[in-house]
């Protein structure tokens, strides 16, 4: 039950991800690093949430209002 800051959500560093990665350790609570996307997303995010079944292979980030795009060839790592 985490509160998500209205005025800067994207300074949660929080992510979603689809349903199939959790079976690969992308869990509630775990630390992914992510590189390839910008300076402003690459580095340490926690998923906190998950995506409908509909989703898989996929990540959302929590970002600010008038953020948002679309990325391929991304690394993500788990940080252990």
């Amino acid at each position: 039950m985490k509160q998500i800051n209205p005025d800067n959500p994207a300074d949660h560093r929080w992510v979603a991800v689809s349903r199939d990665l959790e079976k690969l350790g992308y869990t509630f609570g775990a630390i992914v690093c992510i590189e390839g996307v910008s300076r402003e997303f690459d580095g340490d995010w926690t998923v906190q949430d998950r995506m409908n079944k509909r989703f898989t292979k996929r990540i959302d980030f929590l970002v600010n209002v008038g953020t948002m795009g679309k990325w391929t060839n991304i690394k993500i790592e788990l940080n252990e």
